[in-house]
């Protein structure tokens, strides 16, 4: 597992941040990369920070100087890291046709062997590969079209931050749910195209299983003098790029790249779902942690695209019906009500592809592992997530035939 250590490191929450208080984490955030926001300082809101040993003393003073009260969410993250380490694979049992199941997180090549398998047991559904990473790996998108030529077509994508192994886990699951589970609900195929990304990351998220578990960025070589690599891909999208949220030091994890499209595995995915005829009529990004259902755009404040009541309303309906399936919370906000930044996928593909819905969730939890969650929340995600999923489906049917 993981080289990097997190021994001593403490995961502060901070009270409700005052806008003087929040003023001074995003200096922090955008100046200093020793410490790593895990939920972003803003006003109103409390901020989850990663703190190293020798800093928790004066980071917790700092604070306190500004009024601002601090609870210790992680005791111990490298203890967090070591209890929710992955079993060693064995290879996929006798008669199964992948490794993959729900009961733990899995790596890039479990995951694409798992798509591959769908494809092969399923004359509707075939692998496209849209490229490579940096390093080399496969980027392979699973294609679903029962539907055929004409119908509307929704493209999936997970893992486009490395650390968030939740968000590729309940995506498979999702994607599961639609391929074996069809008897159950033949229209969801029958009627729509579906186009999953298992890995939008695929050597960052490599590089959390073998070096460091909370690594964000892709591995890109980057040119920095300090030696520091990745840009955050979630950032490096050409729409309103660099304006807002990001960092310009190479170091940061919120750094967005020289340029829109620097990184390699975003221009393999823009290139891709530009081939997409019609336009997709949903573009949906699997993320963590925060039990959010976001909805365009997160480049500034009241921006909002000309359709944003329908899509506010299906966040609304469909965080909704999650609630119901295991009594977790997600809020259906503005993603730059929660903070604005700018480059990121799903206001790209509202507002550059064109798409007609466009949502981030935050998978769960709310801060009590973030983004080291135990494998035993992978089902009850899953199924709270298929919930949601489902009214977003049968709205895209009921557009259809309107």
């Amino acid at each position: 597992m993981a080289k990097t250590s997190y021994d001593g490191y403490q995961v502060l929450r901070t009270s409700a941040l005052t806008a003087e208080a929040s003023a001074m984490l995003r200096e922090l955030q955008l100046t200093t990369n020793s410490i790593d926001f895990w939920a972003e300082p803003i006003t109103g809101r409390s901020a989850d920070i990663n703190t190293p040993p020798e800093l928790l003393a004066s980071l917790k003073e700092m604070l306190a100087s500004k009024g601002v009260e601090v609870s210790t969410m992680i005791e111990d993250v490298e203890k967090l890291i070591q209890e929710t380490k992955p079993a060693a694979k064995t290879a996929k049992s006798e008669g199964k046709r992948y490794a993959m199941d729900w009961d733990d997180y899995y790596d890039h090549d479990t995951l694409n062997e798992f798509i591959e398998a769908l494809a092969d047991a399923n004359d509707f559904a075939s692998i496209i590969p849209i490229g490579q990473s940096y390093e080399g790996r496969e980027m392979k998108v699973l294609a679903i079209t029962k539907a055929g030529p004409g119908a509307p077509n929704v493209f999936l994508e997970s893992g486009i931050h490395a650390r968030e192994w939740i968000s590729p886990a309940v995506a498979t699951y999702v994607v599961r749910q639609l391929v074996e589970d069809y008897a159950d609900h033949p229209d969801y195929l029958d009627k729509i195209n579906w186009y999953f990304l298992p890995s939008a990351n695929p050597d960052g998220y490599t590089y959390t299983f073998t070096d460091d578990r909370l690594w964000r960025k892709t591995r890109s070589d980057t040119g920095s003098a300090a030696g520091c690599k990745g840009v955050d891909p979630n950032r490096n999208w050409g729409f309103h790029f660099g304006e807002t949220g990001v960092s310009f030091d190479k170091c940061s994890e919120v750094y967005c790249g020289e340029e829109a499209f620097s990184e390699v595995e975003m221009q393999n995915i823009r290139d891709f779902v530009q081939t997409l005829d019609p336009v997709p009529v949903l573009g949906h990004c699997f993320h963590s942690y925060s039990q959010l259902w976001l909805w365009p755009y997160g480049y500034g404040y009241n921006a909002l695209p000309e359709n944003w009541e329908e899509i506010k309303q299906l966040a609304i309906d469909a965080s909704d019906a999650l609630y119901q399936v295991h009594g977790t919370v997600f809020d259906p906000i503005n993603s730059a009500d929660l903070y604005p930044a700018a480059g990121a996928s799903d206001d790209w593909y509202k507002g550059v592809l064109g798409t007609r819905f466009s949502f981030t969730t935050e998978l769960r939890d709310t801060g009590n592992h973030g983004f080291v969650l135990p494998k035993d929340q992978i089902i009850p995600s899953g199924e709270e997530m298929w919930a949601g999923f489902e009214v977003v489906i049968n709205r895209l049917i009921e557009l259809e035939l309107e």
